[in-house]
């Protein structure tokens, strides 16, 4: 499968994401609804485990040797002298607590990685040469298109001048020769990336380009797809591997130095930092070239192209002072010639 393209015709893409709002409370309650039932088994099964732990350190609160008597039925201890104490939660309090907090929790797992209730921060693209073909190592060039606005980063996504044409043009089922077609290889792709794409455009009233309109095709008519986790399982479907696994495995560098995905959406909407987010994104994409060469049993490394010159750092204080004296000689030479 991974001999299907030219490796100058893969398009390596990797994705980011985040949940829709910044925390459950901010969904409206048709919203929290929709998704507590979207998520119904987690959900249940999580209160019930965190009920009975949640209510065995409340009950651990009560003052030893008070009756039930002396509870009334909001849970408040009453004195002899029927002066009112202390008050403790009851059972449906205990339990509406665990609720908010087992689908908080849920909601900050869950959201980011289902294109209902998450949305993209940045998709990463990344092309892959050799300059000669005795080089040792690929040049990759990566462009990444990052916005708070959905709409507008998936508007530059599709409409990007050299990509667009790409993305819309896929080989049709009589087409026999296909080098001269792209693929998208994503890890993990087929199940999350590629339709997470497919679905938050077409929520954006986005016409699909054919590269991502697949879903009517059968599985062989899907040539310009490649998932490396799939290829990877051989088969089997539980066989799940995760791109830092496969990197470990294949000795390549760790995309994941910095943050790893679970925290994006912190680094969202907690530290609003989007270009640390991308520069992950991008590492993604090095990390999946790099294993797509070691699945086809090739040692090359890959190395970003630098596409624009390095940040040249100013001139000290003392340079532009020599350089103001140097000014000054220069124009008592002139001068006196």
């Amino acid at each position: 499968m991974l001999d299907l393209k030219p490796l100058n015709r893969i398009l390596f893409l990797d994705i980011e994401t985040t949940s829709q709002k910044a925390n459950f409370s901010e969904l409206t309650p048709h919203q929290q609804e929709l998704f507590i039932k979207r998520f119904k088994k987690d959900f249940e099964s999580q209160v019930n485990e965190k009920f009975l732990i949640r209510y065995e350190e409340e009950a651990s609160k009560r003052v030893k040797g008070v009756s039930s008597a002396q509870v009334d039925k909001d849970g408040v201890i009453i004195k002899k002298s029927g002066k009112k104490k202390d008050k403790f939660l009851t059972e449906d309090e205990i339990l509406e607590e665990v609720k908010l907090k087992v689908a908080t929790e849920l909601y900050n797992v869950k959201a980011p990685i289902f294109p209902e209730f998450g949305r993209i921060l940045c998709i990463s693209i990344g092309v892959m040469w050799k300059n000669k073909e005795e080089d040792d190592f690929y040049l990759i060039k990566i462009h990444t298109f990052s916005n708070e606005d959905e709409k507008v980063l998936l508007s530059d996504f599709i409409n990007h001048p050299k990509l667009g044409p790409i993305l819309d043009k896929v080989a049709g089922k009589f087409d026999k020769v296909q080098d001269g077609f792209w693929a998208l290889c994503a890890h993990n792709g087929r199940v999350f990336d590629f339709p997470f794409i497919a679905k938050r455009m077409i929520v954006h009233g986005f016409k699909l380009p054919s590269m991502f309109d697949y879903a009517h095709l059968k599985p062989w008519e899907q040539n310009h797809i490649i998932d490396t986790k799939e290829t990877w399982s051989f088969g089997i479907w539980d066989a799940a591997v995760s791109l830092d696994l496969l990197s470990d495995i294949f000795n390549v560098a760790s995309s994941k130095d910095d943050i790893d995905g679970s925290q994006v959406k912190d680094i969202f909407w907690v530290e609003n930092d989007l270009p640390r987010i991308s520069r992950y994104c991008e590492k993604d994409v090095v990390a999946l070239a790099t294993n797509y060469l070691r699945m086809k049993s090739m040692t090359e490394e890959v190395v970003v192209y630098q596409q624009t010159p390095a940040i040249q750092e100013e001139p000290k204080e003392e340079s532009k002072e020599e350089s103001k004296e140097e000014s000054a000689e220069n124009q008592d030479e002139q001068s006196q010639a």
